[in-house]
């Protein structure tokens, strides 16, 4: 990857931005000056506005570039912008998007268009009320977004006007069926395209739009070299209306042809209480979109809205304040998006809860700055359902965790870290299976979560089982129990057991290998699990079938869980599986865990380390989501490891500015904070 790290340039600096998603119809009202003060009262020192792509918010002269019909005759309403702000020291990003236009283009070009496999075009709107074009999706190969008008409308702004930076909405590729498209996917994995998108290849959308990206990036670095490009990156797969699939992308391509990625976390409530997103979703996000050397930081987008189809209110508060903390507390940079501008936003809340943030964000910004994470455990990352309820898990226990993409494994890197674990389902495959060979042997933990037989067979030495492995039926009204030697798993539980529920593969372990927890099987069918209680005496107690498998390799250690361990946490919530999960990982990483704290499961903590200093963030998600209320925390209690050689000269409570005692002792800092409410930040300074 280019070196994009080098230099002094202003997008390397702290940023604080926020989006204006302006409306043509409030065009006529706009009043720059006013704009950038209220933009600089809120504390953004960037903004970002609609400048081209869908419409032109300037007189351009480039054929097929829909002008804004509302622009106020005789001024320029982008020159009075950048003025405005520049003025202010607010930084100007230009906002394109490509993705769709209207119809009249269609009708002249129709092979600048998107195709679905029966070659109709992607209607975007058809339904809207009122007066309007119809807008269709275009093709990421075609000539509209690339050489025909994507670039000479990018020319056309950057040699025209003083933008600092570029910013693309939407660029993602829709599944296309045209006859450009086939080909192109014909020459690329020498087969046809297949009929059903959900059968492309994983990485074909994510080609397409790297291609049509570095297009793009080319004419930009042509014509203005300093001017930065911010690109989307995907960080899970998934499905939208709008665009049908999105593949989870590899950063390091969008980096090839961007220099800054962004990402949006949104916390979509209108979708139901049964649809809402994942509690820890910005900040995965976040961790997700980091480079590993820790030097590019992705801007994590959090749109205002419970949900597009209300994008004219605001989320409640109590939700909306946690929520964007993330995004600063996993060493993201926040970046605001609001529909219309100060004043056609009627839910003025809106602005005032951006504001606190962004005030947060300026008291916490430049001890943060150059900040490293600090953890204990790696996550081996593939995007997957499995990947998502281990990290959840992590957050949940307060256990400081890296993620390791499956595109970018790094055996030195991976040799820092006490334990790795790895989910079900994450391939080894080209030469993994050596990587984390050597990092056990040289002393490492590796906590394994192998849920089919061939994934076992695959290592079975390594994990210290025979190659003999069967996988049995779904098991319920089951129990896992604690052996002797699996005491540490059931540490702070007074019991024997613990509830089970799933499919276990059945494995017979080498004799040097310890059992630490074995299968109850069940005690009766689901359906007379209740009644009568007369009947309800466990037959088989106790069994041999191994839940847990703890085997030495070289001078470290594999514990072997063959089931799916990540689904009991995620689909009942008992304390016993989060609590069981932590002592797995202090019995692999060892006692002295950087982190040690009985707060809430609610409060998320993060943790990152620069020249004599250690800083610990805390979120506060306490309470039922979506959260009604701030709920207070006191007296909340921790312990930090110390480097050695260092001593704590003294513990800050830099956002909240609440009382702080501290102690030294034995390498380490006890502390105790009286108050958080939403998010505060702690400075342990050392000497």
């Amino acid at each position: 990857m280019e070196d994009k790290t080098m230099g002094n340039v202003w997008w390397k600096e702290p940023m604080r931005v926020l989006q204006y998603n302006l409306q043509v119809r409030d065009t006529p009202g706009m009043d720059a000056e006013k704009i950038a003060r209220e933009t600089e009262e809120m504390a953004a020192n960037v903004v970002v506005m609609n400048v081209g792509g869908i419409y032109a918010w300037y007189r351009s002269k480039v054929k097929y570039h829909h002008v804004n019909e509302f622009l106020p005759e005789g001024r320029d309403l982008l020159q009075e912008w950048i003025d405005a702000f520049h003025k202010r020291n607010i930084k100007f990003v230009a906002r394109f998007d490509f993705s769709i236009t209207d119809d009249t283009t269609y009708q002249q070009k129709p092979q600048w268009f998107a195709r679905h496999k029966d070659k109709s075009p992607y209607y975007r709107g058809e339904k809207r009320m009122g007066n309007w074009s119809l807008f269709l999706n275009t093709c990421a190969t075609g000539g509209y977004r690339n050489e025909e008008v994507g670039v000479p409308v990018i020319k056309e702004v950057l040699e025209n006007y003083d933008i600092d930076g570029i910013f693309f909405n939407a660029p993602f590729a829709s599944a296309c069926f045209c006859e450009r498209c086939q080909e192109k996917y014909l020459q690329k994995y020498g087969k046809e395209m297949p009929d059903n998108p959900d059968d492309f290849e994983s990485d074909w959308l994510s080609y397409c739009t790297k291609e049509n990206i570095g297009v793009i990036y080319k004419a930009i670095k042509d014509v203005r070299p300093e001017v930065p490009m911010i690109l989307y990156y995907c960080p899970f797969t998934s499905k939208t209306k709008a665009f049908g699939r999105f593949d989870r992308d590899n950063i390091y391509d969008r980096y090839a042809t961007a220099d800054l990625i962004c990402t949006e976390s949104q916390n979509v409530l209108s979708n139901g209480i049964n649809e809402i997103p994942e509690t820890i979703h910005p900040v995965l996000s976040m961790k997700a979109g980091q480079t590993e050397d820790g030097e590019l930081l992705p801007f994590g987008i959090i749109h205002s809205c419970p949900g597009m189809d209300w994008r004219h209110v605001g989320l409640p508060e109590n939700e909306y304040l946690p929520w964007m903390c993330q995004v600063p507390a996993a060493n993201g940079t926040i970046w605001h998006s609001v529909t219309g501008y100060n004043d056609t936003i009627t839910d003025k809340r809106i602005i005032h809860t951006i504001t606190a943030v962004d005030k947060m964000i300026v008291k916490c910004e430049q001890d943060m700055h150059g900040a490293k994470s600090k953890a204990d455990v790696l996550l081996l990352w593939n995007g997957s359902k499995a990947g998502k309820n281990w990290a959840d898990i992590l957050m949940k226990e307060h256990i400081q965790f890296d993620l390791m993409h499956d595109y970018r494994i790094n055996k030195e890197r991976l040799m820092t870290y006490k334990a790795v674990i790895i989910p079900e389902g994450f391939p080894v495959k080209d030469g993994l299976d050596k990587v984390l060979a050597a990092y056990v042997s040289a002393g490492g933990s590796l906590l394994a979560e192998r849920c089919e037989p061939d994934e076992i067979t695959q290592l079975a030495d390594f994990f210290g089982v025979e190659k003999n492995v069967q996988k049995g039926e779904y098991l319920y009204a089951s129990y896992m129990r604690f052996e002797g030697k699996g005491a540490p798993i059931k540490e702070g539980m007074d019991t024997d057991k613990a509830a089970f529920r799933g499919e276990v593969n059945y494995c017979i372990p080498f004799r040097e290998t310890e059992v630490l927890m074995t299968l109850v099987p069940p005690f009766a069918p689901m359906e007379v699990v209740g009644a009568p209680p007369e009947r309800a005496s466990i037959p088989t107690p106790v069994t041999d079938i191994p839940l847990a498998m703890l085997h030495s390799y070289g001078s470290g250690k594999v514990l072997l869980i063959p089931f799916n361990y990540h689904m009991l946490a995620a689909s009942f919530h008992l304390k016993d599986h989060y609590r069981m999960a932590y002592n797995m990982i202090k019995l692999l990483s060892g006692e002295d865990m950087l982190l040690k704290t009985n707060m809430p499961s609610g409060i998320q903590t993060t943790l990152y380390e620069k020249d004599n200093q250690i800083l610990v963030h805390l979120v506060n998600e306490t309470g039922q989501r979506p959260l009604m209320d701030t709920i207070p925390v006191y007296s909340l209690s921790c312990s930090i490891a110390i480097p050695e050689k260092k001593h704590v000269m003294a513990v800050r409570s830099v956002i909240g500015e609440e009382n702080v005692s501290y102690k030294e002792s034995a390498g380490r800092v006890e502390i105790l904070l009286d108050k958080l409410e939403v998010w505060d930040m702690l400075s342990i300074d050392l000497k």
